[in-house]
């Protein structure tokens, strides 16, 4: 009696499971295909997204995330450097990753006018509706040379890997990975809320998506971004913790869109250094003995600096500004 117990038990329980499995395959049907929650993605080595070419399209229409070529976005903002406007051109050059076609879309930023960061991104729609991240070309420039290509990531190589920035269905909770070259570019996103309202420079606008961005590599580095299908893109994002923000105040289309865009060269010239990056290291921790978190090549005091941050012996964190030719210390900033 107790085995023939233990065998409906079983079966009861094997039941379950096969009706739990069929509900999941569903649910991951009706948002399509492809999503990989964060419970897969934490650690990065579960996160192995399935790429058939056949299944994408350069055609991206998704409500919150629209990329008609000849459109171009402008958006502007106050940092703690200065005003900063970025544009973001649908260009209509296609690039192949992965087999896949993708649509390239530049993002130029200006800080005060000056070119400071200029940026090709490879995006494509799958035949759910999902917006596809398949890598990027960044560069930060100083003087219009550029003075580094962080961030910078092409899906298949190094073990890059595309992410998907906009779902097809967006739901409240849906957590989700945008992009992933280990250690280099790991952004994720979470729909935050639906059918917002929020009113910016551009316009009013109803029933948008707000997101949290985040980056795993850099804590604490969080944004809020809305989407509104009126515009199909982004309208306002903010960051959550120093409150900077950048919202729509124009949008163009058609042939005179690329005015201000196409006609600037891709900068190609390398900002030359004549101290090393370990140089300048050794010299900010003689100033301030401690442990390096960041390094970086900025434009401070109208010249190209190192700026290395440290996590000091005692004290607050703390920037130390070398100049990149000389290895003079200019400032220390806390």
């Amino acid at each position: 009696m107790e085995s023939k117990n233990l065998a409906i038990m079983f079966l009861i329980i094997l039941v379950a499971v096969m009706a739990l499995g069929t509900f999941l395959i569903i649910e991951a049907s009706r948002k399509g295909a492809n999503i990989q929650t964060s419970q897969t993605t934490a650690t990065g080595e579960a996160y192995n997204p399935q790429i058939n070419p056949a299944d994408f399209s350069t055609k991206i229409n998704n409500k919150y995330l629209t990329f008609a070529p000849g459109t171009k976005y402008i958006y502007e903002g106050s940092t703690e450097e200065g005003v900063e406007r970025t544009e973001v051109y649908v260009t209509n050059n296609i690039k192949k990753i992965m087999g896949v076609n993708v649509i390239e879309v530049r993002d130029m930023v200006f800080l005060d006018d000056e070119l400071i960061e200029d940026t090709k991104d490879w995006y494509s729609q799958d035949k759910f509706g999902n917006v596809w991240y398949f890598g990027e070309d960044s560069k930060e420039l100083i003087d219009g040379k550029v003075a580094s290509t962080e961030g910078s990531w092409v899906a298949g190589y190094y073990g890059a890997k595309p992410g998907i920035v906009m779902p097809a269905n967006p739901e409240v909770g849906d957590v989700y990975r945008q992009e992933y070259f280990p250690g280099e570019a790991e952004d994720m996103g979470e729909v935050v809320s639906l059918g917002v309202s929020i009113k910016v420079k551009y316009g009013s606008f109803s029933n948008c998506l707000q997101t949290k961005d985040w980056n795993p590599l850099e804590p604490g580095d969080e944004e809020y971004k809305y989407y509104c299908p009126e515009v199909g893109n982004v309208v306002y994002e903010v960051g959550i913790e120093d409150g900077e923000f950048s919202q729509l105040i124009d949008v163009k289309k058609g042939s005179d869109s690329n005015k201000q865009t196409e006609i600037k060269d891709e900068p190609v010239e390398e900002l030359k250094t004549q101290i090393t990056e370990e140089e300048a290291k050794a010299i900010a921790l003689k100033r301030v003995p401690g442990r390096v978190t960041d390094f970086g090549i900025e434009k401070k005091f109208g010249k190209a600096t190192y700026v290395v941050e440290i996590d000091p012996d005692s004290g607050p964190e703390t920037d130390v500004i070398i100049d990149i030719e000389t290895g003079e210390v200019l400032g220390i900033e806390t």
